[in-house]
């Protein structure tokens, strides 16, 4: 199996922080693949420095084969959008997409392949410990298919990662709102509750940028289903937002 580490965005604040982080991820898959695998970074930090010594840190790792790393000053999509390593992603079997403040926790890579393969899921993430919100972590169920589900930790073939490419945007840049709409983008996304990770930072996006962001995005959709798009968002948000019990489930399945 070919598996690919994919890191949409990385770098400051808490830079020093984030590489204990992903040490600790890529050793944490290598004992569970027993195989080096590639990495993808999407660096942000264009101090010459941050690179040599992040290149020097990689080369060390016996458990990466082969580090690609693009340096771009930018937000999430304006950089894992236009990275031109992304062209190497059809190579692999698998990518975990992982941001850059996330832990995997109880991840169970072999396990969570079976689950998405089984269920014919595109888009499979663990539960998401710290999440923004609830029902990323606290599903009843061993499996859900949601029509939302937030981008923490994404399992994906090169196929799905190409499908999730093409519903974002380089303009909203922080990919708000669209995780609130899989189903009406007809794709399948899975929450493995068996499985778990941990948000390890607040979030320290701008909100009220993303938020501009969003609604552009929005209105950049055709004409015929722009309105309902708004609709459909508009009432998933209002009805997170008032109810903490709050769950986005399409089905449900417990083994």
């Amino acid at each position: 199996m070919k598996l690919l580490y994919y890191l949409p965005a990385f770098g400051g604040p808490n830079l020093d922080y984030k590489i204990k982080i992903l040490h600790y991820n890529i050793h944490y898959i290598f004992n569970q693949t027993k195989q080096p695998f590639d990495i993808i970074i999407n660096l942000y930090e264009i101090d010459p420095k941050i690179l040599t010594e992040l290149r020097l840190y990689l080369n060390k790792q016996a458990c990466i084969a082969n580090a690609y790393i693009t340096v771009k000053k930018g937000v999430l999509t304006e950089l894992f959008l236009t990275n031109p390593y992304n062209t190497k992603i059809a190579d692999y079997n698998y990518v975990l997409f992982i941001l850059d403040d996330v832990k995997l926790e109880r991840v169970n890579i072999s396990d969570m392949i079976k689950i998405k393969n089984k269920f014919k899921i595109e888009i499979l993430s663990p539960k998401i410990i710290n999440s923004t919100h609830r029902f990323m972590y606290n599903g009843k169920h061993a499996l859900t298919i949601n029509s939302c589900m937030e981008v923490y930790c994404l399992l994906m073939t090169p196929r799905d990662m190409m499908r999730f490419f093409s519903i974002h945007t380089i303009q909203n840049k922080w990919m708000w709102g669209v995780d609130f709409l899989w189903d009406y983008f007809n794709i399948k996304v899975g929450l493995y509750n068996k499985n778990s990770c941990i948000h390890m930072l607040p979030s320290a996006g701008n909100s009220t940028e993303a938020t501009i962001c969003m609604h552009k995005y929005f209105e950049n959709l055709p004409k015929n289903s722009k309105k309902l798009v708004k609709k459909i968002f508009s009432e998933r948000n209002g009805k997170c937002a008032a109810n903490v019990s709050f769950m986005p489930t399409i089905k449900a399945f417990n083994f």
